[in-house]
């Protein structure tokens, strides 16, 4: 984690914020980690006083959670909490692809072309597991492109809790990996053509093969250490 000293104390709740949130998202801070506010304060370089801020925030978010023992811990994931955040995201992600498709800039179009670029060498290198991680970029990228400000906010906040709750089973899936590369390009493809209804119609049936996959994941007869695939 960053360290940083001396700032305001608005932008040190900021900063505390987002160190935390991303140690949590990247896995630096696993479902189950406890957060210790002293500690992070530390690892911070700055006071107890906006990091406990900045934990209380995400907790409100769903990131973290007190338990009855008063301490604080990375949320755990279940199945139902995943499969009800991927309905959200089904619809959240189908509008803003919908969207984005029609707001889409120039500037835009080179980052989506560079994301498809990277997201094609790691497809050639056969690398199932950067190929998964890359659809949080992706997926994150369409919020933005969408400009729909507060469509991205909740958006994106939902796609990286999901991605919390699966981290615990992330593994290299190369199936999964394939289609997932198939499908966010034809998502991609369809809003670099400006094909708004496609793009919507795409993004959808993408959450909708996750869903799926979840719940056959769930099944009684499946393999204990499959689990939930980091749903992407």
């Amino acid at each position: 984690m960053t360290e940083v000293s001396t700032a305001p104390k608005q932008d040190l709740e900021g900063f505390a914020y987002e160190q935390i949130k991303t140690a949590i998202v990247k896995g630096i801070y696993p479902p189950g980690y406890q957060i210790v506010e002293e500690l992070v304060a530390d690892q911070l370089s700055m006071s107890r006083s906006p990091v406990r801020t900045a934990i209380k925030r995400l907790q409100t978010e769903g990131f973290l959670e007190k338990r009855t023992n008063r301490r604080v811990y990375v949320a755990l994931g279940d199945h139902q909490r995943t499969v009800n955040t991927l309905y959200i995201r089904k619809a959240l992600e189908g509008v803003a692809a919908y969207q984005a498709a029609i707001n889409r800039t120039e500037e835009d179009l080179e980052e989506i072309r560079r994301r498809i670029s990277e997201m094609v060498q790691y497809y050639k290198d056969g690398d199932a597991f950067m190929q998964l991680r890359m659809g949080i970029e992706i997926h994150r990228t369409i919020y933005l492109i969408s400009k729909n400000e507060l469509l991205a906010q909740i958006g994106i906040n939902a796609l990286e809790q999901e991605s919390v709750f699966s981290y615990r089973s992330l593994n290299n899936d190369a199936a999964r990996a394939d289609r997932s590369y198939h499908e966010h390009t034809a998502i991609l493809n369809a809003i670099i053509e400006q094909k708004a209804d496609l793009a919507e119609q795409k993004a959808r049936e993408h959450v909708d093969r996750l869903i799926e996959r979840v719940r056959y994941d769930d099944r009684p007869d499946a393999s204990a250490e499959n689990g939930l695939l980091l749903s992407l």
